[in-house]
């Protein structure tokens, strides 16, 4: 690849919430993505108008990451759009939000399908194809290693999430291939208006920031473009935490 060549990036999730911010993020900085969704075709249809308006390189790609046919046919597309993949940022994420005793076992398989065993599926089918240099990034979550009422499924999965990445980290490293994770704190997305005491949850986060904000999806593509740079090079498994400071009193 010379110097004229794009970066590919691959963004699942990468056509909603902090995964949408990302595309744009990484798309402005002159990278082609290829933005992977499940089921909302609407959402992709419009990053994909917004990208053309501002002469970005944004193409979705539909394919449900838990579904085994799809996830085969979804690898075969990627491999066909990509010989090269230079980064990987993994946004995609889904869950059950009840108590933990609430949780039957195929709401606990289902949330770890999607939020664990799906990237590691996708990292094991294209992994070759990332050369040294090459960047990967998760989004994790405070309730990976934190209670948060409502969230002891994705909480689980995030804390899984965040132990596969330092293995991925650890045996990727010698490659030169950089593997961190980004912590956001209270993010207003879709995803946020599934929990019972959303209101309440976001008066008490906001009380408790001393930035006096939430984080914004935009903060968190921000600092993924940091990671995915030459700056981040000796950054390796670790967790940057976005938060407006939240955690300095939690």
């Amino acid at each position: 690849m010379n110097a004229t060549t794009p970066r590919t990036a691959i963004v699942t999730g990468g056509t909603r919430g902090i995964g949408r911010a990302v595309s744009l993020q990484l798309a402005r900085e002159g990278a082609r993505v290829l933005a992977l969704y499940g089921r909302n075709r609407e959402a992709a249809e419009a990053l994909e108008a917004e990208a053309r308006a501002a002469g970005l390189t944004i193409e979705t790609l539909r394919g449900d990451l838990t579904h085994p046919e799809k996830f085969a046919a979804l690898v075969e597309e990627i491999r066909a759009k990509a010989e090269r993949i230079d980064v990987l940022v993994h946004c995609a994420a889904s869950g059950v939000h009840r108590k933990a005793a609430e949780l039957s076992a195929k709401h606990v398989r289902w949330t770890l399908d999607i939020n664990v065993v799906a990237i590691h599926e996708l990292l094991t089918a294209l992994i070759e194809r990332m050369p040294s240099g090459g960047r990967i990034v998760g989004i994790t979550s405070s309730g990976g290693t934190r209670v948060i009422p409502f969230y002891s499924a994705v909480g689980a999965s995030k804390g899984a999430l965040e132990s596969l990445f330092r293995h991925y980290a650890s045996e990727l490293g010698p490659r030169g291939i950089a593997v961190n994770l980004v912590c956001p704190g209270l993010v207003l997305t879709d995803a946020v208006d599934a929990f019972p005491d959303r209101e309440a949850r976001v008066a008490k986060t906001l009380e408790a920031t001393p930035s006096g904000r939430l984080t914004t999806p935009a903060d968190v593509a921000q600092v993924v473009s940091f990671l995915c740079g030459p700056a981040a090079a000796q950054i390796i498994g670790q967790t940057l935490v976005v938060d407006g400071g939240k955690t300095l009193s939690s």
